[in-house]
């Protein structure tokens, strides 16, 4: 999702010191954890659970990001050394002989779901 929110003049210079801080508050911050931490359920609600490893795996982090690093971003990590096999859950895998597994695409499936909400 792409916002175009004007607050940088031509020179980069914050021409509006009111959205940067917004941009860059606690409460802001909270905010973007919360859509994780929605974004989190709802992976775990519809990941297989053959093992429930790759549902345990899922967990949220927030970052300053953005192009210039002037705003709160979160971001959902799944797999890992808790579920190594998270990678070809998601997005397949093929051996080089002949077992070739298409790929889940759960995060995909998540984006869709958070955009309805």
């Amino acid at each position: 999702m792409r916002h175009n929110i004007p607050y940088r003049d031509a020179s980069g210079a914050g021409s509006n010191p009111a959205i940067a801080g917004l941009l860059l508050s606690a409460q802001m911050r909270s905010l973007m954890f919360e859509r994780a931490e929605i974004a989190q359920a709802i992976y775990r609600e519809i990941v297989a659970k053959r093992t429930r490893r790759l549902a345990r795996s899922a967990r949220v982090e927030t970052f300053l990001g953005g192009r210039n690093k002037d705003r709160w971003c979160s971001r959902l990590i799944v797999g890992g050394s808790e579920a190594p096999h998270g990678l070809p859950h998601e997005f397949g895998s093929d051996d080089g002989d002949e077992d070739i597994r298409a790929g889940v695409f759960d995060l995909n499936r998540v984006l869709n779901m958070l955009g309805s909400l």
